[in-house]
């Protein structure tokens, strides 16, 4: 069995706790408080709701194409649909406004930064892979919780512009590493993400298993992760294993 000479993470719900609709409605509603202060937004109830359903458009037509619909996407087209303006500065500053709440709600699981530091103590190459709609977003949550500085490189589906488990996303950090997909591995919480990425582009893989993800179901006898956990402190030791050490 090959070494392991570096390993990928994903973000939320494996080293962040799981957000759900509820803190995506929070975020429509911030942005349209904003627009209110900001733009003279006449009507913030309309914006929000439009605003949710164009973001539910966006995740469907992501999973089903393969490709990221950003944050700016979703923003401008629910400005078009209300008549407020959508150039360049005006969609920055509403991009900051709608996802500073997810930042701020934002937790890492326990156990992240002692196995993060096991990992470098190993030898090991480190990268993040985050789906997302905002890579200033994962920056952001990544900087505020001290782990940006673990990972080279810092990929998001938004700057790379496909999501995983498209192919690409994974290869374009191994070909940054100049290191063969036998010697890296996944670690992720989504079955059909995560792992099923890693299994197509050659690689192992751990599945994070803390909060189960409610679409793993859906996969569960089609996608098989090489190792599972339930807590990210057993990581280190599973690939001292595989390692050999």
């Amino acid at each position: 069995m090959a070494t392991i000479r570096g390993a990928i993470f994903d973000l939320g719900s494996t080293l962040i706790r799981r957000t759900g609709l509820e803190l995506e409605r929070e975020k429509c509603a911030a942005l349209a408080a904003w627009a209110s202060s900001a733009l003279d937004s006449p009507d913030g109830e309309a914006l929000s709701a439009r605003l949710l359903e164009i973001r539910l458009e966006g995740w469907r037509r992501s999973g089903a194409e393969l490709v990221e619909y950003l944050g700016t996407w979703a923003i401008a087209k629910a400005f078009q649909a209300t008549g407020l303006p959508t150039d360049e500065a005006t969609l920055r500053r509403a991009e900051a406004a709608f996802f500073r709440p997810e930042v701020r709600a934002s937790r890492l699981y326990p156990w992240v930064h002692e196995s993060l530091d096991a990992l470098v103590a190993m030898g090991l190459r480190l990268a993040l892979i985050s789906n997302a709609t905002s890579h200033q977003l994962v920056v952001d949550i990544a900087e505020a919780h001290d782990i940006a500085r673990y990972f080279d490189p810092l990929v998001t589906s938004a700057g790379f512009g496909r999501p995983k488990p498209h192919q690409g996303i994974f290869m374009h950090v191994l070909d940054s590493w100049a290191i063969a997909p036998a010697d890296a591995v996944m670690v992720g919480d989504t079955l059909g993400a995560d792992i099923l990425g890693a299994e197509r582009a050659g690689m192992r893989s751990i599945l994070v298993d803390i909060e189960p993800n409610p679409d793993n179901p859906r996969f569960a006898g089609r996608v098989r992760p090489t190792a599972r956990v339930t807590s990210l402190r057993d990581i280190p030791a599973i690939l001292e294993a595989w390692n050999g050490a």
